[in-house]
């Protein structure tokens, strides 16, 4: 594991890996934390993938309505012919090139916190399984699926639509006025019963579920 600092370092990485030999790109882009250069070169490295044949896939999420530079990337990409699918919520950002090269936040719960530069099989196969399983989970274009009941209670609820506004743990506990130990015991408590290994998976889930 190697930590990058600072979205420089994610745009220097991004655009070496123009220059290596890749046959499938994951990308998942939440409207934060990482500024226009990044997505701007993420823009450009799917271009160029699509263009020697790699496969290129993209989450996104659905109303970026209020950041005209994340629509106007995520367009880009859609036009370099990448495929997309939306999520109303995307809480972590990462970068899958095939089975041994991912880029991921070192900790989603923390404003501003590093990426960390992983190799080897083993550590990038989890990231490509859970990338791959809130794929299949978003079914692409269509109608929405009945909302699930729904098994949470007021602070739960409240604690899952702040994280997806993009809010922090200490942002959400300034708002709620708790703790950030009871946010992350409350996340933490939603992650388990859903079965979600983390919080991607569960906001992928929980927007799958219209929990939010």
């Amino acid at each position: 594991m190697q930590p990058l600092t600072g979205s420089e370092a994610l745009v220097t990485l991004l655009d070496a890996l123009r220059r290596r030999t890749v046959r499938e790109l994951r990308l998942a882009l939440p409207g934060k934390p990482y500024d226009r250069g990044v997505l701007q070169q993420a823009a450009q490295l799917s271009a160029e993938l699509v263009r020697r044949g790699a496969q290129v896939r993209v989450l996104h999420v659905t109303d970026a309505s209020r950041d005209r530079a994340y629509a106007e990337g995520t367009r880009r990409i859609a036009a370099s012919g990448a495929r997309m699918r939306e999520l109303p919520y995307l809480p972590v950002w990462m970068a899958v090139a095939d089975r041994d090269f991912a880029i991921v936040q070192s900790d989603p719960g923390l404003e501003g916190a590093d990426a960390t530069l992983l190799r080897g099989r083993t550590l990038v196969g989890v990231h490509r399984a859970l990338f791959d399983q809130v794929w299949a989970r978003s079914g692409g274009p269509g109608p929405a699926a009945p909302a699930e009941r729904e098994p949470l209670d007021e602070r739960e609820r409240e604690a899952l639509v702040l994280l997806a506004e993009g809010l922090t743990d200490e942002g959400i506990s300034r708002r709620t006025g708790l703790s950030v130990r009871t946010i992350r015991r409350t996340i933490a408590g939603v992650m388990t019963r859903m079965g979600a290994q983390s919080r991607f998976q569960a906001g992928a889930e929980a927007a799958r579920r219209q929990w939010i």
